[in-house]
């Protein structure tokens, strides 16, 4: 069986700083508008004054979200150009040279990781 990799975040330490998202565009050398990485924020509750006294209940988390490379990736088998393939080394990866846009690794994908230009699937 191939290497399967994975990327190890420790949710309960991230301010949602997006430095992760930088330095991954930093070293991909990414156009602004393409980002293979996206991060998250989920925040609500609210103040509500119980007798004068000032009480809340808010929250706010983060979830930074990138490619699974999938085990078995959906994204691959919808590819019409044979564009999307995973490495025997475990990543999923695009051939920007054969991808033609059409975005189906985008819909097919469950957790819809991928991010997409107007011309290319990324």
């Amino acid at each position: 069986m191939s290497a399967q990799y994975g990327f190890f975040i420790d949710s309960a330490r991230c301010t949602g700083c997006k430095t992760c998202e930088l330095a991954c565009k930093d070293y991909k050398n990414l156009t602004p508008d393409v980002s293979f990485r996206r991060i998250y924020e989920y925040a609500g509750g609210d103040w509500q004054e119980d007798n004068g006294v000032w009480q809340q209940n808010v929250f706010a988390y983060y979830l930074s979200i990138a490619c699974n490379h999938c085990e078995d990736p959906a994204c691959t088998k919808v590819c019409p150009s044979g564009a999307m393939h995973k490495r025997d080394d475990g990543f999923v990866v695009v051939n920007e040279e054969v991808c033609i846009g059409c975005r189906y690794c985008h819909m097919a994908c469950r957790t819809a990781r991928r991010s997409t230009t107007r011309q290319r699937a990324i």
